[in-house]
């Protein structure tokens, strides 16, 4: 979700980063909080004998994983407009390779910062792009975002529109995590310009009809965007895989635009995209997912290739 007061195009902007401020030691006690309890959740759980029977012909979806998106997927920071070190920080496949205890290949990210700036076109690219790679999982955190948010004299423009980025994603024949449409009108004036941003009813419809489009298809889940934005932003309790974050913990997922995902945000959003899929396919095992989000990022900040050593957070 990147926008336009920063290169000049029509004003359009990201849609979620996050510039953290706060020392070393707070970044990992609010991991900490985050962290799953191993022990507990395995003792709720049925024993291997109990688990249901994975379906014959399915396969489980770790093997290759596919990203398409916009800003928030792609990584984005208010310092770098055209990217730099710190953007590929924030890049959401490095977290969902760190999240993944099983075997798979390093996730392809085909998202992009500049998606805003033609959302038909790019998301039409992207969509053959992943389709080319067979996927076992397409991750569109937020591919739909720019087809209801940017250009729409009306909301039955934008719905419209949001119409066209339901199609892209039809192809698919393989599991299919999506986002729902958060609320970012926080961000006006600084991430995005007031008439960016559709209004509320407009908001509303597009999240009902993708309720609706997903019901119909088993191997769709979605995955609230809508509530971590709307919990980070009120710093309200957040839930992620039957932990909860508590009240007053959550603002630092969220950077200082009010749009974008921070590092530790990114951390979150990752293990909140395999509980919805664990949620929505019951076969799979979470034994395969590492639920601890401090060790999450503290991985997916490793220098690549680099030492065994986790790598400093991003701080400002």
């Amino acid at each position: 979700m990147l926008s336009a007061s920063h290169l000049k195009k029509p004003r359009r902007k990201p849609e979620i980063e996050i510039r953290l401020r706060g020392s070393v030691p707070l970044f990992v006690l609010l991991l900490s909080l985050i962290t799953v309890s191993v022990c507990a959740a395995d003792s709720q759980k049925p024993s291997k004998s109990e688990k249901p029977a994975v379906p014959t012909n399915t396969k489980a979806p770790w093997a290759r994983i596919v990203m398409i998106g916009a800003s928030a997927s792609a990584g984005f920071t208010e310092s770098e407009p055209l990217g730099g070190p710190t953007t590929l920080q924030l890049r959401l496949n490095r977290y969902l390779d760190a999240a993944l205890v099983t075997s798979h290949e390093p996730v392809r990210n085909f998202s992009s910062a500049m998606f805003f700036m033609q959302p038909e076109g790019q998301g039409q690219t992207q969509s053959e792009r992943a389709l080319q790679s067979n996927p076992s999982l397409l991750i569109a955190l937020d591919f739909l975002f720019w087809f209801c948010y940017g250009d729409g004299p009306t909301d039955k423009d934008r719905l419209q529109r949001f119409e066209q980025g339901l199609k892209l994603l039809e192809p698919f024949q393989c599991p299919l995590i999506v986002g729902d449409l958060p609320d970012a009108s926080a961000a006006a004036e600084r991430m995005l310009t007031a008439d960016e941003i559709p209004s509320p009813a407009a908001l509303s419809a597009a999240n009902r009809r993708l309720k609706e489009w997903a019901s119909a298809r088993k191997q769709t889940a979605i995955i609230p965007l809508s509530a971590f934005m709307r919990n980070a932003m009120a710093n309200k309790p957040l839930t992620v895989h039957g932990h909860t974050l508590a009240e007053g913990k959550t603002r630092v997922l969220l950077q200082d635009d009010k749009l974008h995902p921070s590092p530790v945000g990114c951390a979150v959003l990752a293990l909140a995209i395999f509980d919805s899929l664990l949620s929505n396919q019951s076969f799979l095992s979470s034994r395969d997912i590492r639920w601890d989000a401090r060790e999450v990022y503290q991985l997916a900040l490793r220098p690549a290739g680099g030492s065994s050593a986790p790598a400093k957070p991003v701080t400002r």
